[in-house]
Order: structure tokens, then sequence, then C-alpha cells
């Protein structure tokens, strides 16, 4: 599958779409995926510059509260923290829709050129999958 990135359609809303024909792909219905939420400087740098308001694509961003378990990258303004979280939560509302229990979404924001974040979010994706081979083998 390809995304278009089709100029007349939000980019988001493309990719949510695209994500959902993925997750619900009869054949691939048992597999988890790590979803890098990349390019984070960059939504920073449209919220702050007043660019591209999620309210104007996503009414239910203007109702949305960040998670109290949000966790503050240095730097985060609210704003920008609410709109990183709202993201990663349609993503998740896709992922939990079907509430087979199936597979899992594990959502990590990343900025590729922050390596410390990438390193730390390829350490955690590394454990993920180990964990993951550890219970289909019943070894944990």
């Amino acid at each position: 599958m390809v995304l278009r990135e089709d100029p007349n359609q939000n980019r988001l809303r493309e990719s949510l779409d695209l994500f959902k024909s993925i997750w619900n792909n009869r054949w691939l219905r048992t597999i988890s995926v790590i979803l890098f939420l990349n390019k984070q400087d960059l939504l920073a740098e449209k919220i702050k510059a007043g660019k591209s308001k999620l309210v104007d694509y996503f009414p239910d961003f203007a109702h949305y509260q960040t998670p109290p378990d949000a966790v503050t990258d240095q730097g985060d303004e609210p704003e920008v923290l609410r709109a990183k979280y709202f993201i990663r939560d349609e993503f998740l509302r896709i992922s939990t829709a079907s509430g087979d229990g199936k597979h899992y979404c594990y959502p990590h924001f990343t900025c590729a050129v922050d390596t410390e974040n990438i390193r730390r979010v390829f350490n955690d994706c590394r454990d993920i999958i180990q964990r993951m081979h550890l219970h289909q083998y019943e070894l944990l």
C-alpha cells in the first residue's frame, strides 16, 4: 500500500485511513505494529506558528484533553503536548476498535534528527519484539 499524499486531502487523515486499512487487513490481524509518529519537531513548529490547526480537520480536538499520564518532552508547550497525544490516540482508537486483542499497536513519538530519541525508541522496540517472542513461546 502506498500513501499518495493527495494535495487535496489532509495528510493526517490520509495516514489514519491507510493505517486503518492495514490494521484491518485480514492477513495482518495477528501482527502487532510498532507505530513511529515521526517529525514531532515539525508538528511543534506548525502548532507554535498557528498553521494547520487540528480542530479545522478534526473537530473532536476541540474537546480533547491531554491524558494525565502524558510524558512531557523538554520544551513541549501544553498545546503541542495535547496535539501529540490527540494524534496518538486517533491511531490507538483505530487499533482498539475491533476489541479482539489479537494484535497490539505500540506508538512512539520520534524525531529522526534527535539521535538520543531514536536510540531510546529502538531500544524500546527491541524489548517489545523480544517480549512478543518470549510470550509466543510461553517463556514469559
